[in-house]
């Protein structure tokens, strides 16, 4: 056990350096979303009744954000409706 330990510390500190050395990625993120105007972004859903299945759906930010304002718009609808006594 001791020997395991003693390995993975110096393992840990032999790579450090190397570790420190390589620059931060997240500058080359950051300037691969800065060079699209509007990156997608893929959420994964199941549809209804299905624990197997999932679907990969792909939008922009802006439409997503129509989508959920669609969403709630049409729930708020449905509750108007239902306190109107509304079909």
């Amino acid at each position: 056990m001791i020997k395991q330990v003693t390995f993975g510390l110096a393992f840990v500190l032999a790579t450090a350096p190397a570790i420190a050395q390589q620059p931060a990625t997240t500058d080359k993120v950051a300037d691969k979303t800065a060079s699209k105007p509007h990156p997608k972004i893929c959420k994964r859903s199941a549809p209804a009744g299905s624990m197997i299945e999932t679907r990969r759906d792909c939008h922009t930010r802006e439409e997503w954000n129509e989508m959920a304002q669609s969403a709630r718009a049409t729930g708020q609808d449905m509750v108007d409706r239902s306190a109107a006594g509304g079909h």
